[in-house]
């Protein structure tokens, strides 16, 4: 398993590895103990002009989420995340949207981070990135263009698109 996060992490030409077994509890347990699962949520938030909100973070557009806090739910730290990483006050929460997982690299060692999505709507004008937490701008963006800035996380790429969202 550690060999397959090197392949992707060492810059290969690889977008993707899929592991297949009859029983995907078992890879999924196998993933576990090479990458201690983190729990997050954030938002797929929408505007009435159909514009999604975006966070710019490292070199890459990327949606807001962030991990949860002692004793809070999921949909309570996903509009808490939100808020704090946009600076958006008025936020309405919908249904959930899905869940993705990402394996990254951190000070001890690597972390499988399970973050669940809500749909939400805002149509808050002003925005203020978090810089404290590196987001140095923050957009509403027409979800085709952000598609075709090919500056966004290949997981929450096709995240979007298997809801839809292009």
């Amino acid at each position: 398993m550690i060999h397959y996060f090197d392949l992707l992490e060492k810059g290969t030409n690889l977008d993707a590895i899929v592991l297949y077994d009859d029983d995907s509890d078992s890879i999924f347990e196998d993933v576990k103990k090479v990458a201690k699962p983190l729990i997050a949520a954030g938002g797929i938030v929408f505007n009435d002009k159909d514009k999604l909100l975006t966070i710019f973070r490292k070199g890459f557009w990327d949606l807001p989420k962030g991990g949860l806090n002692s004793g809070e739910t999921k949909k309570q730290a996903a509009v808490r995340e939100v808020m704090e990483e946009t600076g958006l006050k008025q936020l309405e929460l919908g249904k959930k949207a899905g869940k993705t997982y990402h394996i990254f690299k951190n000070k001890n060692g690597r972390s499988l981070k399970i973050s669940h999505w809500y749909y939400m709507k805002s149509n808050q004008v002003k925005l203020v990135p978090q810089e404290k937490e590196m987001i140095f701008d923050v957009k509403w963006i027409e979800p085709g263009k952000l598609y075709e800035s090919h500056l966004i996380y290949a997981s929450i790429e096709d995240f979007l698109k298997r809801i839809e969202v292009f």
